[in-house]
């Protein structure tokens, strides 16, 4: 398998207990971070939250201009077991919670395997979700102030796919357009094939499905989780059957289809790209950002931007990470931050905490937080949460969580970004 649609080994670290930092000094008091939701705090419409993670998928609490954070949480001793649910200045608000009416009948019954919320600048927010009391078993949905609105159910007919209906959905996607990209399963006749579709201007459009002809020749196979910009252009990874390259990061949009880099192709560093994380981020300017393992070694791999001058090289695994110590591996999903900068966590070694947050572009990459910082309050940041990755927003803020009691799995969501937000 070429595209890796990976979790990848190097976050069995994240599970261990914070290793206790040696006399910090001035510039480890981290005063811009501060803690959105915890577990155990009280949860909007009674009980309190429980935890924000689902088995070992990522914690991902994206984070919009406005500083709103969306994220998904299970909940004890409540009316409602799990939800998604926003984040504001003036406190946290329940976007969609298990029991809530679904339009055309049914009710939300689950969001485990889709507990990944997509968040606009309006504070508009995408997920996936299973049903019960209805035809369909599960669908893509839009939350609009607090309105509940159809994107796709299964058991729908599949535009694009000739007598196929939708089956599953994977993550959705979410732009400042309302737009929304996303991988179903449809199923026709006896077989089944992934598709990505957009929704635009009210309607579903196919994108690319498996079985389609691929630039340089061969089909597509399968699909990692899509990424997509103010324009309408969605970058993908995927892999490839029977062409000149097994698998890419590909982009769709007012250009058509394109593959922006290959495996096998040559990194800047000269080293081979193997395969590539199961997520890219692309931005406004078309640059799309993504890990790939580099040669022979599970142990190699680099952060790079990709567009249609060529790739660039942000950071690789050996070299030496701002604020000390050197990259020993990267988290499977970078984010684009405001002018054109990456978020990224990253494992470190020999470094004060094994796992710091960074954000920056080619050579002016700088670390915003490491297990083991000081806190304002004098305490020190937990172990990342297991999986971890960061969110970045237009306005230089970033979100990522941590497991603040690890022997409990109990979690907490940190926000990084202009005061007052």
């Amino acid at each position: 398998m070429v595209v890796s649609l990976w979790i990848a080994v190097l976050w069995a670290s994240l599970s261990e207990p914070t290793r206790k930092a040696e006399a910090p000094t001035t510039s480890q008091v981290v005063n811009a971070l501060r803690l959105v939701v915890a577990s155990g705090q009280a949860a909007p419409g009674g009980g309190s939250f429980d935890r924000f993670d689902v088995g070992s998928q990522p914690i991902v609490a994206p984070v919009n201009s406005r500083g709103q954070i969306a994220f998904y949480a299970s909940l004890a001793r409540a009316k409602a077991a799990e939800g998604i649910f926003l984040a504001t200045a003036s406190g946290i608000t329940k976007a969609a919670a298990v029991g809530d009416a679904v339009p055309g009948g049914g009710v939300l019954s689950e969001f485990a395997r889709h507990p990944l919320p997509a968040l606009n600048d309006a504070g508009k927010i995408a997920f996936g979700a299973s049903v019960a009391g209805a035809r369909a078993n599960e669908g893509i949905f839009l939350v609009v102030e607090g309105r509940l609105k159809v994107i796709a159910l299964s058991g729908m007919d599949a535009p694009g796919v000739r007598s196929g209906t939708f089956a599953e959905f994977d993550t959705p996607v979410l732009n400042n357009r309302d737009e929304i990209a996303f991988v179903g399963t449809v199923r026709r006749g006896r077989e089944t094939l992934q598709v990505l579709y957009l929704y635009s201007g009210g309607a579903l459009r196919k994108l690319v499905a498996s079985g389609d002809v691929a630039p340089r020749g061969g089909t597509f196979d399968r699909f990692g989780l899509p990424a997509i910009n103010n324009k309408g252009v969605v970058a993908f990874p995927a892999v490839v059957e029977h062409g000149a390259i097994l698998g890419g990061i590909f982009v769709v949009g007012a250009s058509g289809l394109n593959v922006l880099v290959g495996a096998g192709e040559t990194a800047p560093g000269g080293q081979m790209l193997v395969r590539f994380s199961e997520r890219a981020a692309i931005d406004d300017d078309d640059n799309v950002a993504f890990v790939a393992h580099l040669g022979s070694s599970a142990a190699s791999e680099a952060l790079l931007v990709a567009n249609a001058g060529g790739l660039t090289q942000l950071a690789v695994t050996g070299e030496p990470a701002p604020g000390g110590g050197r990259f020993s591996a990267f988290g499977p999903w970078p984010n684009f931050g405001r002018d054109g900068t990456i978020a990224f966590v990253a494992g470190v070694d020999d470094a004060p905490g094994p796992l710091g947050i960074y954000i920056g572009g080619a050579g002016a990459i700088r670390r915003v937080a490491m297990v083991g910082d000081r806190l304002a309050n004098g305490a020190f940041l937990p172990a990342l949460a297991l999986n971890s990755v960061t969110s970045a927003g237009s306005d230089g803020s970033l979100t990522f969580a941590t497991m603040t009691n690890p022997e409990q799995g109990r979690n907490g969501i940190y926000y990084y970004g202009p005061p007052g937000s």
